[in-house]
C-alpha cells in the first residue's frame, strides 16, 4: 500500500469512526493514526496520537488526550457551568508584522510608481513566494499563499509550555502580504505542538519538516495553475492563429 493510498484509507476509518460505537471508533481511529505514523516515518522527535481525536501531536496530557480536546472540554465545562472558573477565550494573537505596506506606499503603487517602491514590492513579494515554485515569477496582486507561523502557549492542564505551528492563506495586495480567512490549505502530517521543553534539535527538526510540507503544498497548487495558466495561453494563442489566417483568406475573395 502506497502512501497517498494509506492517507486515503486513514480518512475512510475517521468517516466510518464517526457512526460506531464508542470502543469500534477508537479502534478504528487508532488504526487511522497508525496508517499516518506510517507515512510520516520515524522522527527524533515525539510523533504520539491523541486518544480523542487521532491526530498526531507531540504532546498528550491526561488521558493521552492532546491540546485541543483538552481544551475543548475545558470549554464546555465552563459553559455548562456559569460559577465556574475563568477560562479565557481570546483567540491567539496573530503576526501582523508582514501584513501589507503602509497606505501611502498602496497609494503609490496604485499610481504605477517604480525605483525604491517596486524593489521593496519585489522583495516583499519573495519574503513568501520562490518564484516560479511556489507563484509566479513576478509580484501579482491578488495571488494566495500559505505560510507558516510558529508561536508559545502554556499547556491547558499541567506546567507545559508548548511550542505550536500554524499555516496561515497571505494574499498579496498593493506591494504587501495581507492575512486572509481563505479555508482549506495544507494539513501536514508532521504534528504541530511539542513541549517547549524538548532539545532543540528535535524542535528544529520538526519545524522544518512542517514548513517543507507547507512548501510542498504550494508548489503543487502553483504547478496546477501555471499548467492550466499555459493551457489558456496556448488556447489563445491557436485561436489568434485561426483569426488571423481566417482574414488573411478573406481577401482572397476581393
Amino acid at each position: 500500500m502506497g502512501d497517498d493510498d494509506r492517507l486515503a484509507r486513514a480518512g475512510e476509518l475517521e468517516e466510518q469512526a464517526r457512526t460506531e460505537t464508542l470502543a469500534r471508533a477508537r479502534e478504528l481511529g487508532g488504526e487511522a493514526a497508525r496508517l499516518r505514523m506510517e507515512v510520516l516515518g520515524e522522527k527524533p522527535y515525539p510523533v504520539l496520537a491523541c486518544s480523542e481525536c487521532w491526530q498526531l501531536t507531540g504532546w498528550l496530557g491526561s488521558d493521552d488526550r492532546c491540546d485541543v480536546c483538552i481544551s475543548s472540554a475545558r470549554r464546555e465545562a465552563a459553559f455548562a457551568d456559569p460559577h465556574g472558573s475563568f477560562l479565557n477565550l481570546a483567540s491567539e494573537r496573530s503576526d501582523q508584522s508582514r501584513s501589507g505596506a503602509a497606505a501611502w506606499k498602496r497609494w503609490a503603487a496604485a499610481l504605477g510608481a517604480r525605483g525604491p517602491l517596486e524593489r521593496e514590492r519585489v522583495a516583499a513579494w519573495n519574503d513568501r513566494v520562490d518564484p516560479d515554485e511556489t507563484g509566479p515569477s513576478a509580484p501579482e496582486d491578488g495571488f494566495v499563499i500559505f505560510d507558516v507561523g510558529r508561536g508559545e502557549w502554556p499547556a491547558p492542564e499541567g506546567n507545559d509550555v508548548l511550542v505550536r505551528f500554524s499555516t496561515f492563506a497571505y494574499r498579496f495586495e498593493s506591494g504587501g502580504w495581507r492575512r486572509t480567512n481563505q479555508t482549506g490549505g495544507p494539513t501536514p502530517l508532521t504534528p504541530h505542538v511539542f513541549p517547549a521543553s524538548l532539545p532543540m534539535e528535535q524542535l528544529a527538526e520538526a519545524w522544518s519538516d512542517f514548513r517543507d510540507e507547507v512548501h510542498a503544498y504550494n508548489a503543487a497548487i502553483w504547478a496546477e495553475e501555471a499548467a492550466r495558466r499555459e493551457r489558456d495561453r496556448q488556447e489563445a494563442k491557436a485561436r489568434a492563429e485561426a483569426q488571423e489566417e481566417q482574414g488573411g483568406t478573406s481577401t482572397l475573395l476581393d
